[in-house]
């Protein structure tokens, strides 16, 4: 069987009857390799794909040269986040009895979309700066091909990462952006993709990673970065429990949910990426409690979907701190301090364990269907940039942008029941109706899909429960 290929070049002739009698046999076998060959494909792809979400990467195979020849990584492992998630939900669903937050996932999967696009913008700046240093103030180079450089940096990067996330919790500027990480009041896997805008634009986690410059190739540092964020997908979920003896070495689901945890056992805990030896080393591990269960979200929990002031609202809180005369206090000192105490704050004046309900959206089974559809379109939209961005014209590119922003900000005010979604939605749906038909790069059934995806968004929005006045007016 492993040689019927060799058959395909016979000739049948009289020289060949006995070859030509078992014809419809290799063929059938031919046909079977092929079969058995293209799903054993199948499953080596989906092993490499689970494989990115558990660092579970072959160092040889995701070496690289230079950074261009880097894949994206992330990209690839979409598909198989979607999967998970769709999973997670039906078990939760319907083996749990825990009902979706639906609002509240649309929430986390906008702010990651906002959060990437921001970061396309500055991208180039990043590497740039990691690669002048490599090159011009190395200390050493170690090789790009090597094993013991991919696990060096493996390590390494992760140590950058505590540094950065340990910082974010204990300088008030840099909670005033990470908080939006920690605001949802669900624990699942779509709580992954709730990342702040202004960490991606900035590319706060890569700054920290510098230091690596000094002897990482940048090409190493880029790919172990993807698969840190890759690996911290997986632990933002109920579903998976201790570990054993993996949980002393590995970040774990059961740490991951003490971090985002507003119980007072759980602040400013289990920093690590992947690995939670950092915290072990610096104090600042902390093992889930069986006998406590975790309430899930910020301190002070704010109650609202709308993803552009979940980005920007603590920056007012920070601003009342600084009125009181202490200003760098209020902006550098951990989000805990207030006049009178210490750096950090005391986490004895934080209630044990918070009572308080879960934010929840009332709209209509109509608006969710036309809110996932909106989801649907910018998610097409972030696609199409992030693979053509470099090719668009600064007029598309800028346009699309403003749609992705326009309609996570859009959505979240129809999840909220906003007074002002209407007006919001209904401008949006004027002037993109408007882009989408005087485009003359995209095809005609694209055009026309945006359309309709706003035309029904916007008959839909005005029979929304705030906005029935509205009509009420003119009947």
């Amino acid at each position: 069987r492993t040689h019927i290929s060799d058959f395909s070049d016979l000739k049948f002739g009289k020289e060949n009857n006995l070859l030509l009698s078992y014809r419809p046999l290799i063929e059938e076998l031919r046909m079977e390799t092929a079969g058995n060959t293209t799903l054993s494909s199948l499953v080596q792809e989906a092993a490499q794909g689970l494989g990115l979400l558990l660092y579970l990467v072959d160092p040889g195979k995701s070496s690289y040269s230079s950074t261009e020849l880097c894949p994206d990584y992330v990209g690839q492992a979409v598909p198989y986040m979607v999967v998970l998630i769709l999973i997670e939900g039906f078990i939760n669903h319907f083996l749990r009895g825990r009902k979706q937050n639906l609002a509240d996932s649309v929430t986390s999967i906008s702010s990651g979309l906002l959060m990437t696009l921001g970061g396309l913008m500055t991208r180039l700046a990043m590497i740039s700066a990691y690669n002048y240093i490599h090159i011009n103030h190395h200390i050493m180079v170690l090789p790009w091909s090597s094993p013991s450089t991919w696990v060096l940096t493996a390590i390494l990067l992760d140590l950058g990462y505590y540094c950065f996330h340990r910082a974010s919790h204990e300088v008030g500027l840099l909670w005033a952006v990470h908080q939006v990480h920690h605001s949802s009041q669900e624990f699942n896997l779509t709580t992954a993709f709730r990342q702040p805008v202004l960490e991606g634009v900035g590319w706060l986690t890569h700054w920290f990673y510098l230091p690596l410059a000094f002897f990482i190739p940048t090409s190493q540092m880029l790919v172990h970065s993807e698969f840190n964020f890759l690996y911290q997908f997986l632990i933002h979920t109920e579903l998976l429990g201790d570990l054993g003896p993996l949980g002393y070495v590995l970040n774990t689901a059961s740490h991951h949910r003490v971090h985002h945890g507003a119980n007072r056992y759980c602040l400013d805990k289990n920093y690590g990426g992947w690995l939670s030896v950092w915290d072990r080393i610096f104090g600042t591990f902390q093992e889930e409690r069986a006998e406590e269960d975790i309430v899930y979200g910020l301190v002070d929990q704010p109650q609202f979907f709308d993803v552009i002031k979940h980005q920007l609202f603590y920056f007012k809180i920070i601003h009342a701190k600084a009125a009181t005369g202490e200003w760098f206090k209020a902006w550098f000192f951990g989000p805990g301090w207030f006049p009178g105490l210490p750096r950090l704050g005391d986490n004895n004046l934080v209630e044990e364990k918070p009572t308080r309900p879960i934010y929840v959206s009332h709209v209509s089974l109509l608006n969710h269907a036309n809110i996932l559809l909106q989801l649907l379109t910018i998610v097409v939209v972030h696609d199409d940039v992030s693979k053509q961005f470099y090719d668009l014209s600064f007029f598309n590119l800028f346009s699309l942008v403003i749609f992705v922003f326009w309609t996570a900000y859009s959505i979240g005010l129809q999840y909220d029941q906003s007074c002002h979604s209407f007006a919001v939605e209904s401008s949006r749906c004027l002037v993109f109706s408007l882009y989408w038909l005087s485009l003359a790069e995209v095809s005609s059934a694209t055009s026309l899909f945006f359309t309709i995806s706003l035309g029904t968004s916007l008959l839909v929005n005005a029979y929304n429960s705030p906005n029935k006045h509205l009509l009420n007016k003119h009947s």
